[in-house]
């Protein structure tokens, strides 16, 4: 009985902040990728998102560095943008939303060696998926996404998930953050961004 009063209060104020359940903003931050080739990657990305009608349109791009357990010195780097558009739906007093969305990407893959030696690959995706995102409050949001990363050059498809918290620091200003898992390779990274929302 104590668990539902507390879970009704929770819900009984509808989310009106600036930065949960709002998804007109710019942002940037660090990510890192775990296993990739031989080894790790440490990069940055930026995004921006724009909200109308509860429609969401949303860019984002990332570069990042390899760090190389091949025994050689190979400079590695990798880089991709992608965009998607959704639509939210809410629930609970905007406390839930459901957001299913389709996109697609574009990423690049550059291995360097001594002498003029280059490896690179490129790959186009299409990424259907859906976010569920809970918010405790106006200024914490639990939030879980889905894409299913289907490589067109592969004809091949993998199921990516990513989970973490949202954090209003002030009225227009958010921390996300998220790990993120595949169904081929388990854990795939960390990334940790701000968010200037308008």
């Amino acid at each position: 009985m104590l668990v539902g009063a507390s879970l009704a209060q929770v819900s009984a104020d509808e989310i009106t902040g600036k930065v949960i359940h709002h998804y007109t903003y710019v942002g940037a931050g660090y990510s890192y990728l775990h296993d990739v080739g031989d080894g790790h990657a440490h990069g940055v990305f930026g995004e921006a998102s724009f909200e109308e009608y509860n429609f969401v349109l949303s860019v984002s791009g990332g570069h990042w560095w390899a760090d190389d357990d091949l025994g050689v010195d190979a400079d590695t780097r990798l880089w991709s943008v992608g965009t998607s558009l959704g639509y939210v739906f809410r629930f609970a007093e905007n406390h839930l939303n459901i957001i299913p969305r389709f996109g697609g990407a574009y990423g690049e893959t550059i291995v360097d060696v001594p002498g003029p030696s280059r490896f690179k690959s490129e790959a186009w995706f299409i990424t259907p998926g859906a976010t569920l995102s809970y918010a405790l409050n106006n200024r914490l949001a639990l939030a879980a996404n889905y894409t299913y990363a289907y490589n067109l050059d592969a004809e091949e498809g993998d199921h990516a998930f990513s989970v973490g918290p949202r954090f209003a620091l002030f009225e227009r200003v958010g921390l996300n953050v998220s790990a993120s898992f595949t169904d081929d390779d388990g854990f795939t990274g960390v990334t940790a961004g701000v968010e200037l929302h308008f």
